[in-house]
């Protein structure tokens, strides 16, 4: 019976022999032990190259998932991480394929152990490029990370408050981006970073001011909804020698605060709703006299140019409200001058209307944003009164710096072309246009220069500007 279980004992430990030799010759250094993983993935038994490809096949997976989230002034900024960080995989299957001993017979304890309980990888290398991180928070409407200052004010209800010490703060652009690459290392999306500041300079009050103040908003007209009225918005200002006192107060260690000031437009909607387009702020007419194609062509880009609306702050462009003059788009050829010669266009005669609206323009103290004359003096108006158009090369510009909207009606009644200005007058002033043939010009030329003269009421004069300089062949 001894001998039996001398025997017995002794296969086992050969059977047991045996197979631990055996786990220690597929224990081998080119396949990663089971159990192993890496950020969650299995890479057991896999090689090298397999384990890599696994790895990069689940980030792509979860690239949408991998969004890192950074909160600054009350507003959270999401980035994406991908392309701009990414697990070093060669690195981190280097260490699982070093779990592996190299010793041939330490290998099949590593396998047994890594079997029974699994051997993940501790916490993979990540490689960051800490210019990609803070342009993909950019791109989604974080400040630029470098120039961004916060000012150590903030707006509490109806008071502007200075905060103790009152120093401005700059972001801590290097822990920022270390902040983010360990949420990409933990993948702890769902945590919001709060964005690191560090202290940068003293405050400046002129500073504080143009980042506090805003000019009260006139009511206007919504060019992309049919022009419907937009209420007015007041403005934010404040007592700048108040404001003085408040920061010196912080500055020494206290925090201080001062009234707001709310601004009224001047423009409400329901003074757009009584007032808009009321007055006629100037008419000019000019008589047509001219060729059959070339009449209907100044009657197409009436058409074009009438009921134009221009909001406070718009331009009118002849060129864009008229378009190209093709035959595709219903112009005929008539008289035009080109290089100081008579040729066969498309579209002649339609300088008639933009000098028509030009003319008016300069009556109703609209902006003069772009002018041209003629090679020569115009058969329908005066010399420093044209306005020369052609499609791509010369524009007629007017803008409209009013509080109120205005609106260019252009009629061809008969032989006679109307342009009228309509808007809304807020004081008496009125508009005298005067042309000034320049002496000593070039041979063969006149130069002739437009002063717009505007009076109030009782021909006080109130300013001379130069709206025009024309150069004509004699």
């Amino acid at each position: 019976m001894k001998k039996f279980l001398i025997l017995l004992t002794t296969g086992i430990l050969l059977l047991a022999a045996g197979g631990y030799t055996v786990l220690c010759t597929v224990s081998d250094t080119e396949h990663i032990l089971p159990g192993v993983t890496v950020r969650g993935v299995d890479v057991g038994n896999m090689t090298a190259e397999d384990a890599i490809r696994a790895l990069r096949e689940e980030a792509d997976r979860n690239s949408d998932h991998a969004l890192i989230t950074v909160s600054l002034d009350g507003v959270n900024y999401t980035a994406r991480a991908e392309g701009a960080a990414e697990l070093d995989y060669e690195t981190a299957v280097q260490e699982a394929l070093q779990k592996t001993p190299d010793e041939f017979w330490l290998r099949g304890a590593a396998w047994l152990k890594a079997f029974q309980g699994g051997n993940p990888v501790s916490q993979p290398p990540v490689k960051t490029d800490p210019d990609a991180l803070c342009a993909a928070l950019i791109s989604n409407g974080f400040p630029d990370i470098d120039t961004y200052i916060r000012q150590p004010v903030t707006v509490q209800g109806d008071r502007l408050v200075f905060s103790a010490g009152a120093v401005e703060e700059k972001i801590d652009k290097e822990t920022l981006v270390d902040r983010m690459t360990e949420t990409y290392e933990k993948e702890t999306y769902s945590e919001v970073i709060p964005c690191p500041l560090t202290p940068a300079k003293a405050a400046d009050l002129e500073q504080i001011y143009q980042e506090i103040h805003k000019e009260p908003e006139n009511a206007t007209l919504d060019p992309d909804h049919n022009y419907a009225i937009v209420e007015g918005k007041p403005g934010i200002d404040f007592d700048m020698e108040q404001a003085r006192k408040a920061l010196e107060t912080a500055k020494s260690g206290k925090e201080a605060s001062i009234d707001l000031l709310y601004p009224q437009p001047e423009v409400h909607a329901r003074d757009l709703e009584e007032r808009m387009f009321s007055d006629v702020l100037a008419t000019y007419t000019t008589v047509v006299n001219d060729t059959p194609n070339a009449v209907s062509n100044i009657q197409l880009a009436t058409k074009k140019c009438s009921e134009i609306i221009l909001p406070s702050g718009y331009e009118f462009s002849f060129n864009k409200a008229v378009g190209e003059q093709t035959a595709a788009t219903g112009f005929k050829t008539a008289d035009a001058i080109l290089d100081g010669k008579i040729i066969q266009a498309y579209g002649g005669g339609i300088c008639q209307v933009s000098t028509t609206i030009f003319a008016a323009s300069l009556y109703a103290n609209l902006d003069i944003l772009e002018h041209w004359n003629h090679d020569y003096v115009s058969s329908y108006i005066e010399a420093g009164m044209d306005a020369a158009v052609a499609w791509g090369v010369l524009d007629m510009r007017v803008g409209n710096s009013f509080a109120y909207p205005v609106k260019i009606e252009v009629r061809c009644t008969g032989n006679n072309l109307t342009a009228t200005i309509f808007g809304t007058k807020t004081d008496d002033s009125f508009v005298e246009i005067e042309t000034e043939v320049l002496q000593n010009s070039p041979p063969h030329t006149m130069e002739v220069v437009t002063h717009r003269n505007v009076y109030t009421e009782n021909k006080r004069h109130v300013f001379t500007e130069k709206a025009a300089y024309s150069s004509y062949v004699q």
